[in-house]
């Protein structure tokens, strides 16, 4: 699933601690980034990961039993397989 932010989507706010050094070595180039743009991205890369492996939990005696079903009676249109 991959999460889709409209750009008129209502913005918050987020405080953040972030290490001096790494600060002081985006100095150069802070006119180059757009923090919020990036932060944004990569929190949205956190949730779908967690939200993946939450789906995964949740249905993990499905997929299980899927698997075992697959290794029972094997995939369909197999005979048609040329590797």
């Amino acid at each position: 699933m991959q999460i889709h932010l409209p750009s008129s989507a209502k913005k918050g706010r987020l405080s953040l601690s972030i290490d001096q050094d790494l600060l002081d070595r985006f100095e150069p180039y802070k006119h180059q980034v757009n923090f919020s743009a990036q932060a944004e991205q990569m929190l949205v890369r956190i949730l779908e990961e967690f939200e993946n492996r939450a789906w995964a939990e949740r249905n993990s005696e499905a997929l299980l039993a899927h698997g075992r079903d697959i290794a029972v009676t094997g995939l369909a249109g197999a005979e048609f397989d040329r590797i």
